[in-house]
């Protein structure tokens, strides 16, 4: 049987931390309607067909991804941004990367790169009401894990350490 507790996802409890050296930092001020979006640079398999209908998974090593962060206007995030930006722009050599990790506080959902880098720097407007700035930030060799929000049941916990996963005891039933 599936899992039928409730799951309780908080907004507020998802972080962006960017690192390097002894450097860190908690994003804030994101959009109202998006935080974050993380996505995949290419599938992990591609399936390649013959004029014979025969089949072949094809493994793409490839594990980069493009966050975006979209921002206010007024986040002072901005300003870190545009200064790490700066920075590598300037130095043009591997001193610029740095660490991002997101993670889903109320939920089991994390990512990490050890290097990442702004591969792209936000359009600006100014208006009448609040504006976004975009950041993407390029994830080189991302970790990636989905993970759900809810307690496990006993059932779904089974299986999930059946596959090899380990259950945190705040996430048992």
């Amino acid at each position: 049987m599936a899992s039928t507790f409730t799951s309780t996802f908080a907004p507020n409890d998802v972080t962006v931390v960017i690192s390097q050296g002894g450097f860190s930092h908690v994003v804030s001020g994101f959009s109202e309607d998006s935080i974050v979006s993380i996505e995949r640079n290419s599938d992990t398999f591609s399936l390649y067909t013959g004029a014979d209908d025969t089949n072949t998974r094809i493994y793409q090593a490839d594990t980069s991804a493009m966050i975006t962060l979209p921002l206010q206007q007024t986040s002072n995030s901005n300003d870190i941004l545009s200064q790490l930006y700066e920075n590598d722009r300037a130095s043009r050599d591997s001193t610029g990367l740095f660490n991002i990790t997101v993670k889903d506080n109320s939920g089991r959902s994390t990512f990490f790169a050890e290097e990442a880098f702004i591969a792209v720097v936000p359009n600006s407007s100014f208006g009448n009401t609040m504006q976004l700035r975009e950041w993407q930030i390029q994830a080189v060799r991302l970790q990636t894990f989905n993970g759900g929000n809810a307690k496990f049941s006993p059932e779904d916990q089974a299986a999930f350490e059946e596959i090899g996963g380990t259950v945190e005891s705040q996430w048992q039933a």
